[in-house]
């Protein structure tokens, strides 16, 4: 079976396109870590985390891959990481897991990193399953800031289809590696959560 590779089977719900768009997030994986701060990869120890996030969903996918607790196993290229940045300065970093996956997998990625992150980091990166909900996304190039014209796509397009916003944090979504591309070449997908009467507006809704 060809190796699934989410930019292209799943191009939609990670879009390039500064044409706003809506996405349902149902129920899926997540390896997550929660704490409070700001986006600062300056700082080493959010950069520690940021790295480590990458390398246990590589790591992840190769245990996956031996794995004899899997009902199935399809190889596949690793989700993008992203956050959610709350008003109050809690984040949580997230990154999806394929359905297959199960929550055994992580403490086989934790073992293959012990030697290069920190215990106490390793520790508080949990495999969560939860449902987020809908989304309104656009796509912004370069570093995000407060002066970024994403913002204004995604208040006006709101605006002009009377959408509820339901919450004052966001999504960030970094369809580049953070670690390894300059950040004027970064590709960031910014999402806000509005209410499900959207599924009544008429608007197209975009569902993995």
């Amino acid at each position: 079976m060809d190796k699934f590779d989410y930019r292209v089977m799943e191009s939609a719900e990670y879009s390039k396109e500064t044409v706003p768009s809506i996405v349902h997030l149902n129920e899926r994986n997540y390896l997550t870590f929660e704490g409070t701060g700001k986006f600062d990869l300056t700082d080493s120890n959010f950069k520690e985390t940021v790295s480590a996030m990458y390398d246990l969903a590589a790591g992840i996918k190769q245990a996956a891959s031996t794995s004899k607790q899997l009902d199935w196993f399809r190889n596949y290229e690793p989700y993008p990481l992203n956050s959610y940045w709350h008003t109050d300065g809690s984040y949580m970093l997230m990154v999806k897991q394929p359905n297959f996956t199960i929550p055994e997998l992580l403490p086989v990625a934790k073992e293959l990193v012990k030697n290069k992150y920190p215990q106490e980091v390793l520790d508080q990166i949990k495999f969560t399953r939860q449902e987020e909900g809908y989304e309104v996304q656009s796509a912004n190039k370069g570093p995000l800031n407060k002066d970024s014209s994403v913002w204004d796509t995604l208040r006006n397009f709101v605006d002009q289809h009377q959408l509820t916003v339901t919450d004052d944090g966001h999504r960030e979504v970094y369809l580049t590696n953070l670690l390894t591309v300059n950040p004027a070449d970064w590709e960031i997908l910014v999402r806000q959560p509005i209410s499900h009467d959207v599924t009544s507006s008429g608007l197209e809704i975009i569902t993995n």
